[in-house]
């Protein structure tokens, strides 16, 4: 069906999305302003565009959705010693030939490493378990974390990799055929933790969340990033969107 195809899921989010459609009401006021001349409703579209632009540029909405995702979990600090698992869920890279892993994984596949190898030395006969496979079919994320994992000296017999999923649904289903019912914790960035975990109980898996990779951005003195427009807001609006429309989608798909 339609719904599945990712295409289709990827072109749905980018147009239901609170700036895209901000920006498709500035276009239609200046479309109508260009065909009718000045009009109340032509002034009504602008104001509205330019109040949404500024809700999305400024720190109020980003931090609030962010904040509200992210705060969901604490991180893991004392580790359960009975846990024999940690799935460390990938969060992205770049292709390209000329570059150590490093460089290829995404910041947040590397701070998601770093956590699960932090827990993985803390249990006494744990596994990593690396997931992520790739869109071109050439090197998967689970092989990328992989060669970076052995740079912190985690030895080979210690890692299993799930190279199959291309999102975090598949995620759910590949990590289900490897534990089955095995508890394990579960390390992928804060603010994708609930999605996460929805897609792994809904495979009737065992997670316990160990997030990591927090949003820092507006906890420092450069306070003009929460009360005037910055570029970078309306980024952080649209990676909150994502889970939260991700949350959604699955949730129709399950009900359909």
């Amino acid at each position: 069906m339609m719904a599945d195809i990712p295409a289709f899921r990827h072109f749905a989010e980018s147009i239901v999305n609170p700036y895209f459609i901000t920006l498709l009401l500035f276009a239609l006021s200046l479309l109508l302003l260009c065909i009718r001349g000045d009009s109340r409703g032509v002034r009504a579209g602008l104001l509205l565009s330019l109040i949404g632009f500024l809700v999305l540029s400024t720190g109020w909405l980003p931090m609030v959705l962010t904040n509200k995702l992210e705060n969901q979990h604490p991180v893991v600090e004392e580790v359960n010693p009975a846990i024999q698992w940690v799935v460390v869920l990938s969060g992205g890279q770049a292709v390209r030939d000329d570059l150590p892993v490093n460089n290829l994984l995404y910041s947040a596949s590397i701070k998601r490493l770093v956590e699960g190898v932090r827990l993985y030395r803390q249990l006494p006969a744990a596994k990593l378990l690396l997931s992520g496979g790739t869109y071109d079919g050439k090197m998967t994320e689970a092989s990328q974390l992989a060669m970076l994992a052995s740079w912190f000296g985690i030895p080979s017999r210690d890692v299993v990799l799930e190279t199959d999923s291309i999102n975090t649904a598949d995620q759910a289903v590949a990590i289900k055929k490897i534990l089955g019912n095995k508890p394990f914790y579960l390390v992928t960035s804060a603010i994708h933790m609930p999605r996460a975990l929805a897609f792994c109980r809904q495979q009737g898996l065992t997670p316990i969340a160990a997030p990591t990779d927090f949003t820092y951005y507006w906890d420092d003195e450069r306070w003009e990033k929460t009360y005037l427009p910055n570029p970078k807001n309306p980024v952080y609006v649209n990676i909150a969107w994502h889970e939260i429309l991700g949350r959604a989608w699955a949730w129709l798909l399950k009900n359909r």
